[in-house]
């Protein structure tokens, strides 16, 4: 089927395809003579296509930012571009073609070279070539003269890095899902869920959201299973006989998926944040993300505000600051799910993340105390004389403005929503797509309803969210059939999670790790980062790093521990990892630790998916 190319990319795809014209000439073509009567393979093609590497567009990436130049400077000729075509179908590839957007960092000791390293952000719908390329700037910035220094550099010197947007996403060919038909309101609040009316509202949605997407011809092939078929076609075309692979969040997904597709071929692999590939997504994310994030409101950083009451003011014991959160109205409960649970991915979030909190209190208390709650100039004129935090000014202005985004989302809403068609972003398309052709899903209405009831039950803050998710029960069911784990388990593999990581649980991680006797993994005690490498420790980072570099730790399982929230540190921490290394110390991981450390924040925050409703 018809694809849409770049410009600048269309005089190299005319060579590639002469050359392959012309290669296929040579060999006898698909007819008669060259084959000696056998019958052609028609993916051969994909194969032999001559992949040409060109000088990147400097837009590539999207937006990009200031902090990512020095090393696409430095870059020169090892940065390089390339748009690859694979099957739609991998199964009947006569039914056209999809292109796949590459960006290569190459090896900068190519004497040394031990073969390409694919990076994938996870997702579904995270596109690779940015985020990709901001990891392996924070690792340019690495110091020669620290150990873990030297061995992020060789990690650069002898592997060519490359991103690549999966199919469906980025710069490769694009999925979306829209269409005319209006969405309706869905209240997703504990105490108001569950209503005839508001399920069939989720019930309608879902329904429209399916249909849009199934009108689009490509929907079908966007799954997990094409992936890892296009991942395997780079590997050849990047001339490896093994697949190196770094994943984190879905990408461990894709990557166990490809790894029992193509075990003979799996090199090195990483899987960072993992989700259980002997589960269905639906168990495995859908059922399993609210009751962790629950778990870490509850247990981790509930009792973290109550450690520092005086800082956070939300209560002196965890049990007061479950209770305030428990006391909010409904409306505003279900305004404050959405932003936790964007907020619970990132551990140097744990401040915001309760100042939100502290602006959902106060706003609260306003609507509740407001003559008429629906005079939204009343109520934001009064925001402005609110006092969240008396003791620091520079605080009560910082949760001032979330309360701001909190009215404006409260206004939006149910004070004035506007009438919007169902449109889902690229992101959000391919999430759908996947989530929806991998793997089985509840079609039974009322099934669904009781299995939203009992996440509820579990998770009231988040578990009624869950309406949000319902195309699946309007697809059709899936359009692949997912390997079986058998093939995965004899390899040498290499997983990193965090202990209360709440995107890709711990015990579903560790109910897939269980099933690997031959993998290894890195377990980060006491943190819930999601995407844990690069952790900059002398743990998680020398075993994972020494790992992709071809030594593979001794023990089944390393405990590391994690970094500490930011006021349980001690005193003196702070002062003390500003400070000049003393004579004898270690050398720092980077030269410019700051400028680094921005670098792998922005990284990890990429693999926040975006926060969206339609």
């Amino acid at each position: 089927m018809p694809t849409s190319i770049s410009p600048i990319q269309r005089p190299a795809l005319r060579v590639a395809s002469l050359a392959l014209a012309a290669g296929l000439a040579a060999c006898g073509g698909s007819g008669s003579g060259g084959n000696h009567g056998a019958t052609p393979d028609p993916l051969q093609k994909y194969r032999d296509q001559a992949v040409q590497w060109t000088e990147c567009d400097p837009t590539i990436v999207g937006p990009r930012s200031p902090k990512l130049d020095d090393l696409w400077a430095q870059a020169g000729g090892r940065l390089r571009c390339s748009l690859v075509r694979a099957p739609l179908d991998w199964d009947k590839p006569e039914r056209g073609d999809v292109v796949i957007s590459m960006m290569r960092l190459a090896a900068a000791a190519p004497d040394k070279r031990r073969g390409a390293l694919l990076l994938n952000p996870g997702g579904p719908g995270a596109d690779g070539l940015k985020l990709t390329f901001t990891l392996l700037n924070a690792f340019a910035k690495s110091n020669p003269d620290s150990p873990q220094g030297a061995l992020q550099l060789r990690l650069l010197n002898e592997y060519d890095a490359v991103g690549f947007s999966p199919r469906g996403t980025g710069a490769s060919m694009r999925l979306e899902c829209a269409t005319n038909e209006l969405a309706r309101a869905v209240e997703t609040s504990a105490a108001h869920w569950d209503t005839p009316d508001n399920i069939a509202n989720a019930n309608y949605n879902g329904g429209k959201q399916a249909e849009a997407c199934l009108k689009n011809p490509i929907t079908p092939y966007i799954n997990t299973d094409a992936t890892a078929r296009d991942i395997d076609l780079m590997r050849g075309l990047l001339g490896d006989a093994k697949l190196n692979y770094l994943g984190y969040s879905y990408g461990t997904w894709l990557g166990s998926w490809y790894a029992n597709l193509f075990p003979a071929k799996v090199g090195r692999m990483v899987l960072d944040s993992s989700v259980d590939f002997s589960s269905t997504l639906e168990q495995g994310v859908i059922g399993g993300q609210p009751p962790a994030r629950q778990y870490l409101l509850d247990n981790i950083l509930a009792p973290y505000a109550a450690r520092h009451a005086g800082s956070f003011q939300l209560g002196a014991t965890a049990d007061e600051v479950r209770a305030a959160i428990a006391g909010l109205s409904p409306r505003v409960q279900q305004l404050l799910a959405g932003p936790l649970s964007s907020l619970s991915y990132v551990r140097t979030d744990a401040s915001q993340y309760l100042s939100t909190i502290s602006a959902a209190l106060g706003l609260d208390a306003l609507l509740r105390a407001a003559p008429d709650p629906s005079d939204m100039d009343a109520v934001a004129d009064a925001l402005e004389d609110y006092v969240f935090d008396p003791a620091d000014p520079k605080r009560n202005t910082a949760i001032r403005r979330i309360a701001a985004g909190l009215l404006a989302s409260y206004a939006a809403t149910w004070i004035q929503p506007e009438p919007e068609s169902i449109e889902l972003s690229t992101s959000l398309s391919v999430l759908t797509s996947v989530h929806c052709n991998d793997t089985p899903a509840t079609t039974d209405l009322a099934a669904w309803a009781g299995l939203v009831r009992g996440l509820a039950r579990r998770s009231p803050l988040f578990g009624p969210g869950t309406l949000d998710f319902h195309a699946c029960a309007f697809w059709g069911g899936p359009r692949v059939n997912k390997p079986e784990l058998a093939p995965m388990k004899p390899l040498d593999l290499l997983f990193v999670q965090s202990q209360y990581d709440s995107a890709t649980y711990t015990e579903g991680a560790n109910r897939f790790f269980a099933q690997l006797p031959a993998a290894r993994r890195v377990f980060v005690a006491g943190d819930y980062q999601h995407g844990v490498y690069p952790y900059n420790d002398s743990c998680v980072d020398p075993i994972v790093t020494s790992y992709l570099l071809g030594e593979s730790p001794p023990q089944r399982e390393a405990v590391c521990q994690g970094h500490p929230l930011e006021q349980d540190k001690a005193p003196d921490a702070a002062q003390d990892s500003q400070a000049q290394p003393k004579s004898g110390a270690t050398p720092p991981t980077y030269q410019d630790p700051q400028k680094a450390g921005e670098l792998i924040d922005e990284f990890k925050r990429g693999l926040i998916p975006p926060r969206q409703r339609p």
